[in-house]
C-alpha cells in the first residue's frame, strides 16, 4: 500500500513539474550589461516592456507580458524582453523612457516602433509580428542597396 501511495505522489510531482515547465513564459530580463548586445542581435526583433515595480499601471498588467512571451514561442526572429527601470536606469535613459509602462520594438539595435495600442495578448502579438516583418523587409532592402 505504501508503494502505491509513494508512486502516486511521484507521478503527481512529475506532472506538476512538467506543467510548470510547459507554461514558463519566454520573457528575458534585460539589464545594463545585456541590453545593448541583445537588441543588436542580427535579424532579431526585440519587443521590450519598460516598467518600474511601484507603477500601478505596470502592476495592472499582471501576467500579460508573460502570456505574450508564451504566445510568441516559435517566432524565431522575435524575442520578448523586459527592463526594470528602477534598477536599470542607464538603459531607460538611453532609450528615452519617461513613463511606465512603455513598450518598444527594436530591430538590429535600432528602435523601430513604440506600442500604444490595447493591452491584450492578441494586440501586442499582432503589433510585434507586423513591426518585426516591416523592420526585416527594410533591413533586407538596405542590404540589397549596399550590394
Amino acid at each position: 500500500m505504501k508503494i502505491g501511495r509513494r508512486f502516486a505522489a511521484i507521478l503527481l510531482l512529475l506532472f506538476l513539474i512538467s506543467v510548470s515547465v510547459q507554461t514558463k513564459a519566454e520573457v528575458i530580463t534585460l539589464t545594463p550589461d545585456t541590453f545593448s548586445d541583445k537588441i543588436k542581435e542580427k535579424d532579431t526583433a526585440w519587443f521590450v516592456k519598460f516598467c518600474v515595480p511601484w507603477c500601478k499601471h505596470c502592476k495592472n498588467l499582471g501576467t500579460l507580458w508573460d502570456e505574450l512571451g508564451k504566445g510568441m514561442e516559435g517566432e524565431d526572429e522575435i524575442e520578448i524582453g523586459e527592463v526594470d527601470c528602477s534598477v536599470s536606469k542607464p538603459v531607460c535613459t538611453k532609450v528615452d523612457i519617461h513613463s511606465y509602462p512603455t513598450f518598444k520594438l527594436f530591430y538590429d539595435g535600432e528602435e523601430v516602433a513604440k506600442y500604444q495600442g490595447k493591452r491584450d495578448v492578441e494586440s501586442l502579438k499582432a503589433f510585434a509580428l507586423e513591426e518585426a516583418e516591416k523592420a526585416a523587409e527594410k533591413a533586407q532592402l538596405d542590404t540589397d542597396k549596399e550590394l
